[in-house]
């Protein structure tokens, strides 16, 4: 762990980190975990940038899953699968969009309902 960690972004899935000792960026995404040089995240960035979002669900409509956006991550046998959600959460995590006034919905809130 990085004594000099600094938070960049944050949202409800994830969390983009620098750490000033070793010049690593750290993006924790759900149950992922990437370290990036500068160059590689901006790389990923661009790679994120070029997804064809409408191309990929319509590529694979009858797919078991309904994530069905294909991220290579540089092994050929290993290939991780988001949904558009997923992406444009990344995006903003990496500062890709403009933030924009997003509304929250119900499933976006973390609260546990009773009814009396």
């Amino acid at each position: 762990m990085c004594p000099s960690i600094k938070i960049l972004n944050q949202s409800k899935n994830g969390i983009l980190t620098f750490c000033n000792q070793s010049k690593l960026f750290q993006l924790v995404y759900n149950n992922l975990c990437f370290e990036f040089y500068e160059w590689e995240l901006e790389a990923f960035g661009e790679h994120l940038k070029s997804l064809d979002l409408n191309y990929w669900e319509k590529a694979m409509p009858f797919a078991p899953t309904s994530r069905k956006i294909p991220i290579s991550v540089g092994n050929k046998c290993f290939v991780i699968l988001v949904d558009k959600n997923e992406i444009l959460e990344l995006k903003r995590l990496l500062k890709i969009t403009h933030n924009s006034v997003e509304f929250l919905s119900a499933k976006d809130i973390n609260y546990r309902f009773i009814e009396n």
